[in-house]
C-alpha cells in the first residue's frame, strides 16, 4: 500500500490523499486548508490556520510521496495576492518539512501533463478540465472545483511514482 498527497497550497485549497492498495482498493481523502476568518475594515479576509494544518499532517499514516504545487506571481496579480501566494507555499513547505513528509515542488504544467491535461490557456477552462478530469477518476466523490487540483495532483504524483 501507497499513499501520495497532492497539495494545492492556495489559501482556499486543499491537500488530497490518494492511497493506492492492490487488495482492498484505492482511495481518496480530501482535506481543506484550515483557515481563520479575520475581519478587515468591511469584509472578511481568511488566513492560514497552522496549528490544526500541522495536526491533520501529522495525523496522516506514512505517504510515499507529495507532490507541492509551484507558485508563481502571474502578470497583473496585486501585491497583496502574490504576498499571500509566496505565504502560503512557504506554509506547506515548512509544514511539510517538519512533519518529514517527502515532497517535491510541481510545476502547474508539469503535473497536469502527467494527468493527461490539455495546456488550456484562461484560468476558467483551466479549473473546469481539473474537475473533469478528477470526477471522471472517482465518480463517486462529491468534489468541490477548488479541490480538484489537490487531487489530481496526489494523482500526478502516484503515476510519477509507478513509472520510476
Amino acid at each position: 500500500m501507497t499513499r501520495y498527497l497532492g497539495v494545492d497550497p492556495g489559501v482556499t485549497g486543499a491537500f488530497a490523499r490518494f492511497t493506492v492498495d492492490p487488495v482492498a482498493g484505492n482511495g481518496l481523502t480530501i482535506f481543506p486548508t484550515p483557515v481563520l476568518w479575520t475581519r478587515v475594515g468591511q469584509s472578511r479576509r481568511r488566513h492560514y490556520e497552522i496549528a490544526p494544518l500541522l495536526q491533520l499532517l501529522r495525523e496522516q499514516p506514512p505517504i510515499t510521496l507529495a507532490y507541492l504545487e509551484e507558485q508563481h506571481a502571474r502578470p497583473g496579480q496585486g501585491v497583496a495576492s502574490t504576498f499571500s501566494t509566496g505565504f502560503g507555499a512557504g506554509v506547506w513547505t515548512a509544514c511539510l518539512t517538519a512533519c518529514e513528509i517527502p515532497f517535491v515542488l510541481v510545476h502547474p504544467r508539469r503535473w497536469r501533463s502527467l494527468v493527461g491535461l490539455p495546456q488550456a490557456t484562461d484560468y476558467k477552462s483551466r479549473k473546469r478540465a481539473v474537475c473533469l478530469a478528477a470526477c471522471r477518476r472517482f465518480p463517486g466523490l462529491a468534489l468541490r472545483l477548488e479541490h480538484a487540483d489537490a487531487v489530481m495532483l496526489a494523482v500526478a504524483a502516484s503515476l510519477e511514482r509507478t513509472e520510476r
